[in-house]
């Protein structure tokens, strides 16, 4: 069963702000967000839903972005999986290797890297807390116009 997904972006300028998550949270972030000095004058909060249009497993997903073949991009895919299908707040390395054995992929030796490097490329947010004892990430919103935008062709 889907869950609806709430995804609020507020662009003025060069600044820009996107809020997602259940409904509830969405409008309370948001209205903290307008009430502070963080967001320039004015916003309007009305929340869309966006029901999850992705496919019905990560596997089918994969190939419908062209079944790339470089790690870095299946790291990003894979980010975006968790968080916008799967509904996690946040991710870890071992959610990846998961994804890995989702999609029977062989795993690279070295997620944590690609993790890094996703970060450097400004896709993933590691963020100060941690998920099972390993550093958490989030996607961004270059990660969400990476995945969204991108389409990948397997080298021959």
């Amino acid at each position: 069963m889907s869950e609806t997904n709430y995804r609020i972006k507020y662009k003025k300028g060069d600044f820009e702000v996107e809020v997602q998550g259940d409904k509830v949270w969405v409008e309370a972030k948001l209205k903290e967000l307008a009430e502070s000095e963080a967001i320039p004058k004015p916003i309007a909060i009305s929340p869309e839903t966006k029901p999850s249009s992705l496919p019905v497993s990560l596997a089918e997903f994969v190939k419908s972005k062209g079944s790339p073949d470089q790690h870095v991009a299946l790291v990003v895919i894979f980010g975006y999986w968790l968080i916008h299908k799967e509904n996690l707040k946040s991710f870890n390395s071992k959610d990846i290797k998961k994804c890995y054995d989702d999609t029977r992929i062989p795993e690279s030796t070295n997620t944590p890297q690609y993790l890094n490097k996703t970060q450097g490329s400004g896709y993933f947010k590691r963020l100060d807390e941690q998920k099972d004892g390993h550093p958490a990430w989030i996607i961004t919103p270059s990660g969400d116009d990476y995945v969204e935008k991108e389409q990948w062709k397997t080298a021959k």
